[in-house]
């Protein structure tokens, strides 16, 4: 059996993958119309008893209004996809559901042969947008799946995207120079760890303690300066847990332009 941590690893890496690609197309002025957003949601759930059940739930926003509305709900459903582990080539409606047959068929499976230990196996999705402006919109998309295995894994997509083109923003769009970002997000990493380990240092806390530290592939703009997320495995062991970061307009001084953004 494949360990859900394995799949969740590359559910990450792939959405942050394709988000950085999806969009795009020639830059041009902000929409004239205003870009709206609903919140909608899918939900399927299959018990094998009153306690153990098989379950997807996922919650997510459908942009509509400004031309790039179209190009921003494709990179939305592309993590739909992902984060369901669902069929790409069946409409997203009919993928869902099947995903969530074969949800439950593992389960009943897992069962059957005494590896299910009392838990459901649940695919878990929420979204929430951080910022938006007339120039960009930042989301959010916190995940958790557990399919078996010691336990379940928990994630973190951020995304910044710029409504001229519906393209991701780049961290080298955002900060002017990274390898000065680096010593900043050491240091952020390290008070992020040092209440709940005093004296910490930064190789104490990585998976490579004699490789810096690095980039992170989760970043968004929010109203007090730049978002970084480190989720479990990705620099560090699952028992450092997430490490959430925000560096400040004022802290990041001029490797961010703050008035391009938000002014």
């Amino acid at each position: 059996m494949i360990k859900p941590v394995l799949i969740a690893c590359a559910l990450l890496g792939a959405c942050c993958f394709l988000f950085s690609c999806a969009g795009g197309g020639d830059k041009t002025s902000a929409a004239a119309t205003p870009l709206t957003f609903t919140m909608q949601e899918y939900q399927s759930k299959k018990c094998l008893n009153d306690s153990i059940c098989a379950e997807i739930k996922l919650q997510y926003p459908v942009f509509s209004g400004a031309s790039t509305a179209e190009r921003l709900n494709d990179s939305i459903e592309v993590a739909l996809y992902m984060a369901a582990n669902a069929e790409r080539t069946l409409p997203l409606p009919a993928a869902l559901d099947s995903a969530a047959a074969q949800l439950f068929a593992t389960l009943k499976n897992d069962y059957d042969q005494g590896f299910v230990m009392g838990m459901s196996y649940t695919i878990d999705l929420k979204s929430e947008v951080m910022l938006q402006t007339n120039k960009l919109v930042s989301l959010q998309m916190d995940g958790y799946t557990f399919s078996g295995g010691a336990h379940g894994y928990y994630y973190t997509v951020l995304n910044t995207f710029d409504l001229a083109t519906a393209g991701s923003l780049r961290l080298s769009d955002l900060v002017s120079d990274t390898t000065a970002l680096r010593p900043l997000l050491e240091r952020a990493f390290v008070d992020d760890h040092e209440e709940d380990i005093p004296n910490v240092t930064l190789k104490d806390l990585l998976l490579d303690p004699e490789q810096p530290l690095a980039l992170p592939l989760n970043y968004c703009i929010v109203p007090s300066g730049i978002r970084f997320i480190y989720n479990p495995y990705e620099v560090a062991p699952y028992a450092i847990g997430q490490t959430d970061i925000t560096l400040s307009w004022q802290l990041l001084g001029p490797l961010a332009d703050k008035k391009k953004w938000l002014e």
